[in-house]
C-alpha cells in the first residue's frame, strides 16, 4: 500500500493537535511553491508559471487524464467542471449505451463497489489476499507437477505471501496484547524513545532499540513506532509527546488497520460480487462513487494536483489547464489494491480516450502480474503514458520488489512508464524527501511532493506529502504537453520530460539514511533531476 506518507501525522493535523507544531514561514513554503522557479525564486519548483508565459496565445486541446486511485469527489467545487464526461452514455438509464461493457459510466468507474455503488473502504494487505485466495490450491499441490510457467510463478509468490502472512500474524497478536494495556504501552514507548533521543531522527535509528525475545510488548511497541514514524514529528522527543497526547487516536488506527488488513476472514469482495480467482473478469463494479466516510480523500487530492480548475479564484490551481479528469476507483484506503482492478482500470482509461494515467499506489507482490503487464503493453500500443509513484519507504527502488513495474516477464521495459520520486522545496541538502524511494536505474525523475495543497472531499483543501503527490505533478506536466503539443507521442513526452529536468549540482542527504550520509542528487534517479515544465515546453516549441 502506497498512499499518504504521513497518515497518522495528517490525522493529527486535522484533529488540531498538530496545529501548534506547524513550522513558521521560514520552514513552510508558499502554498503554490511547486509552481515556482528554482533560479528566479530559489525554491525547487517546476517553473510552471514561466511555462504558461511561453504558452500564451497558443491553442490547446482537451486531454483526458485517468486517475486510478481511491476515488474522486465528483461534486467538489474545484473539480466538477473539469471531469471527463462520457458523452456516448445516457446517465441513469440502466443501459450500456456505448457498448463498452460498463453501464451508465458517465465520469469513470468504481471497481470496488456493488452495482448500486456501495463501496468498501478497506481491503486486506496483499499477503493476506494471496494467502486466502490460493491456500486451497497450493497448500496440497506437488510443485514438481506444475508445468505451466504462470502457475510456477504464482506458486512461488504464494510461498512468499504465506510466510509473510504467518510472520505478521504473530506480530498482530503482539500488537493486540500491547494495546490492551494502555499504561504499559505508553511507559514502554517513552522508555524506547528515550533510549535514542540523542540519535539521528530517522526510522533506521529505531533499529537501535533491541527488546528481548521474551518482551512481546516491547517488540510490538517498536514495530508500531516504525510504522507511524514520520519526519514531520521533528525529533524522537517530540514524537513521544505527540503519540502520548493522541494515544487514543493511535490505538484506534492501529487496531483498525489490524482488523482490516491482516484479517483472513475479511471478505470485502463479497460486496462487489466478482470472482477474485478470475483475473480476466470484466464488467463488475459500479458507475457510482460518493466521497464520504473516508472514501476518496487520497484520490481527490491527487486529482486536484493534476487539474483542479485553474483561474476560477477557488481553492487551488492544478498543473494542467485543459484536462478532463476520469476517476477510476481501484485503491482502498487500507490494505492493497488488486491486480485485477488495476489492469481493468488501465484498460478502461485507454479504451475511453485517456492519454495520461496517474497511478499513486504500489505494493511488494503481484499475484496476477501477467494481467498488469498486458494492460501496460496495451497502453503502450495505444500511445498512453503511465505515471507511477515510486513509494515512501526511503529505499533504493533498484533493489526492492515493487509493483506495478514497467518490466515485462521477458525483461523488456515499457517505454510509456514514468516512475517518480518526491522532492521538497529546499534547494539544499534536504532537496529529496527523506521518505522517498530512489534509484538510479528505476526512478526516472523527481517532482514536488511535499506539503502540497490540493483538493479534499467536501470542498476542502489540505496539504499532503509523498510520492503520491509527486506523481500527479508529473502527470499534470505530461498532460500539459499533450494538450498544447498534440502530435507528441507518449514515448516522446517521457523523453522530453527526462531531457529537460532541472539538474541541481547538489550533494544531498540520501533518503532513508539514518546517519548523515550524503550523495550527489544526480545519483538518485535516471535523469538526475526534477521535472521542469518551462524547459519541457521550451523544447517542445523548438521541435514542433
Amino acid at each position: 500500500m502506497q498512499k499518504l506518507i504521513f497518515p497518522f501525522v495528517a490525522l493529527l493535523t486535522v484533529s488540531g493537535a498538530w496545529a501548534q507544531q506547524i513550522p513558521t514561514f521560514k520552514r513552510t513554503p508558499p502554498k503554490d511553491w511547486q509552481y515556482l522557479d528554482p533560479q528566479k525564486d530559489s525554491i525547487a519548483g517546476i517553473s510552471l508559471y514561466r511555462a504558461y508565459e511561453l504558452l500564451k496565445g497558443r491553442p490547446s486541446t482537451p486531454v483526458v487524464v485517468g486517475v486510478i486511485d481511491s476515488g474522486v469527489d465528483l461534486v467538489h467545487e474545484d473539480l466538477k467542471n473539469v471531469l471527463w464526461t462520457n458523452t456516448r452514455e445516457i446517465a441513469g438509464n440502466g443501459k450500456d449505451d456505448d457498448k463498452n461493457g460498463y453501464v451508465d459510466d458517465v465520469h469513470g468507474w468504481n471497481f470496488m463497489a456493488s452495482p448500486d455503488g456501495k463501496t468498501y473502504v478497506n481491503d486486506q494487505e496483499e499477503v493476506t489476499q494471496i494467502y486466502v485466495m490460493w491456500k486451497d490450491k497450493f497448500d496440497t499441490i506437488d510443485p514438481g507437477k506444475l508445468k505451466n510457467k504462470v502457475e510456477r510463478r504464482q506458486y512461488e509468490v504464494y510461498q512468499i505471501a504465506k510466510k509473510r502472512f504467518m510472520d505478521r500474524s504473530k506480530v498482530v497478536r503482539q500488537k493486540r496484547l500491547a494495546m490492551a494495556d494502555s499504561a504499559r504501552f505508553i511507559e514502554t514507548m517513552k522508555g524506547q524513545l528515550a533510549q535514542i533521543s540523542d540519535k539521528t531522527f530517522a526510522r533506521e535509528s529505531l533499529n537501535l532499540i533491541q527488546p528481548t525475545e521474551t518482551d512481546s510488548v516491547g517488540r510490538a511497541v517498536k514495530a508500531i513506532l516504525s510504522e507511524v514514524f514520520a519526519p514531520q514529528f521533528g525529533s524522537f522527543t517530540q514524537m513521544e509527546k505527540l503519540l502520548t497526547a493522541r494515544y487514543g487516536v493511535l490505538k484506534s488506527i492501529i487496531l483498525k488497520d489490524i482488523d482490516a488488513t491482516y484479517n483472513a476472514d475479511l471478505k470485502p469482495r463479497e460486496l462487489v460480487g466478482d470472482n477474485p480467482l478470475n483475473p480476466d473478469e470484466r464488467g463488475y463494479g459500479s458507475p457510482f462513487f460518493v466521497a464520504k466516510d473516508g472514501l476518496g480523500g487520497h484520490g481527490t487530492h491527487v486529482a486536484g494536483i493534476v487539474g483542479a480548475q485553474r483561474g476560477n479564484d477557488i481553492g487551488v490551481d492544478g498543473v494542467a489547464d485543459n484536462v478532463r479528469l476520469m476517476y477510476l476507483a481501484a485503491v482502498p484506503n487500507g490494505g492493497d489494491e488488486r491486480d485485477k482492478d488495476v489492469a481493468n482500470a488501465i484498460r478502461y482509461a485507454v479504451d475511453n480516450g485517456a492519454k495520461v494515467i496517474n497511478m499513486s499506489f504500489g505494493k511488494r507482490l503481484s499475484p496476477y502480474k501477467e494481467q498488469i503487464d498486458a494492460a501496460i503493453r496495451y497502453a503502450e500500443d495505444k500511445d498512453v503514458l503511465l505515471v507511477h509513484a515510486a513509494g515512501n519507504n526511503g529505499e533504493n527502488y533498484d533493489t526492492i520488489p515493487a509493483y506495478p513495474r514497467p518490466v515485462y516477464e521477458n525483461g523488456k521495459e515499457a517505454r510509456n512508464f514514468i516512475t517518480v520520486g518526491n522532492s521538497t522545496w529546499k534547494a539544499n541538502s534536504n532537496l529529496p524527501a527523506g521518505s522517498s524511494n530512489y534509484g538510479q536505474r528505476t526512478v526516472d525523475l523527481f517532482a514536488p511532493g511535499t506539503a502540497i495543497l490540493s483538493t479534499t472531499p467536501g470542498n476542502q483543501y489540505e496539504k499532503f506529502s509523498g510520492t503520491s503527490m509527486a506523481s500527479p505533478c508529473v502527470a499534470g506536466v505530461a498532460a500539459l504537453l499533450r494538450s498544447y503539443f498534440p502530435k507528441l507521442t507518449a514515448v516522446q513526452v517521457k523523453e522530453l520530460l527526462m531531457q529537460t529536468v532541472w539538474k541541481p549540482d547538489l550533494t544531498v542527504q540520501r533518503p532513508g539514511a539514518a546517519a548523515k550520509e550524503t550523495v550527489p542528487f544526480s545519483t538518485l534517479s535516471r535523469s538526475g533531476g526534477i521535472v521542469n515544465a518551462y524547459e519541457a515546453v521550451k523544447k517542445a516549441m523548438a521541435v514542433n
